[in-house]
């Protein structure tokens, strides 16, 4: 067993976090300075051990990765561009400090993000608050929620429904290791294994977004709780009906036989995106899954063309089991 945080101290954890990851290595102050921003844009997300992830789901540096897109994806939501994060951090001092290093390795990926500093404290258990600050620029074509128009066509950036019973495939795989990510357990059914790499591994679409944004693309939503749930977001702030078509094709091959579900599941971490009628996505990967309509904030769902009921709109925090 390596060395755990109550044997080395709260200085000493701090230092060796500095001297071991990029960006870190700069702070030393009570706040962070950043350099003049355009139009600033802000989220905060918070994960918790046993509640949002667990330890053996995958190696610290993949999970420190996948909790850093999701914070990301909000800013790629509202067609910003990719700045700064800070990371609350509660620790559980029985954690062994090589976790903790791989941890932050991941939060410090990607390229074009500094993790500017954040703040330790100590917990009964785990659990991380990333605060992103992104440039949007010129604020007057951000990407909104309200600006769904009737005539539009809603887009999804990529495949819809990884998260569905993806707890429970994870403990039937023992959890993933290696590079590509592959079941612990051999025995594993592996039809579920890319479902499974991808709810692991998202990617925030950061660059889809902008490229969007320049095209004249106006309004997007982040697929966080379910595409029903962001559907009806766009429905209340836009003031429109939408009306989605779940097809095959919007969805990952593992989940095809169950699109109500996949579409109620939730962490996918693609955009749903409002577009023009006359500007066809599907050449930035996007996948056709619905229009808009006048109306006053109505969600209809088509499957295979006839409409459903749906049961499950999506994940709500403040639901109790």
């Amino acid at each position: 067993m390596g060395q755990r945080l109550f044997e080395l101290g709260e200085r000493e954890v701090i230092r060796r976090l500095r001297e071991t990851i990029p960006g870190l290595d700069a702070i030393g102050d009570d706040s962070a300075v950043l350099k003049s921003i355009a139009c600033p844009v802000v989220t905060t997300d918070s994960f918790f051990e046993g509640t949002h992830f667990h330890r053996w789901w995958a190696p610290p540096q993949v999970l420190g990765r996948r909790l850093l897109e999701a914070t990301l994806s909000d800013i790629a939501a509202m067609g910003a561009r990719t700045g700064w994060v800070f990371a609350a951090v509660s620790l559980d001092p029985e954690m062994e400090l090589d976790w903790l290093l791989s941890f932050y390795r991941g939060l410090a990926q990607r390229d074009d993000v500094v993790l500017a500093g954040g703040e330790t404290v100590r917990g009964s258990s785990f659990g991380i608050t990333l605060t992103a600050i992104g440039e949007g620029n010129d604020p007057e074509t951000l990407l909104r929620r309200s600006s769904l128009m009737p005539g539009d066509i809603l887009w999804t950036g990529g495949l819809v429904g990884r998260a569905l019973d993806a707890p429970r495939l994870l403990t039937e795989a023992g959890g993933m290791s290696g590079d590509p990510l592959s079941p612990v357990n051999s025995r594993f059914d592996g039809e579920f294994t890319d479902q499974l790499r991808a709810f692991l591994c998202p990617r925030a679409q950061l660059s889809l977004s902008w490229q969007l944004r320049e095209a004249g693309v106006r309004c997007a939503i982040d697929i966080s709780d379910g595409l029903f749930s962001e559907a009806l977001h766009l429905c209340e702030e836009s003031a429109v009906d939408i009306i989605l078509e779940l097809e095959g094709s919007i969805f990952f091959s593992s989940v095809r036989g169950r699109p109500l579900e996949a579409s109620a599941a939730g962490e996918d971490f693609v955009l749903l995106i409002g577009a023009p009628p006359g500007l066809d996505l599907s050449g930035y990967g996007c996948l056709r899954a619905g229009r808009a309509e006048s109306g006053s904030g109505d969600l209809t769902v088509l499957l295979q063309g006839r409409e459903v009921e749906v049961d499950s709109m999506g994940y709500d925090h403040m639901e109790v089991d």
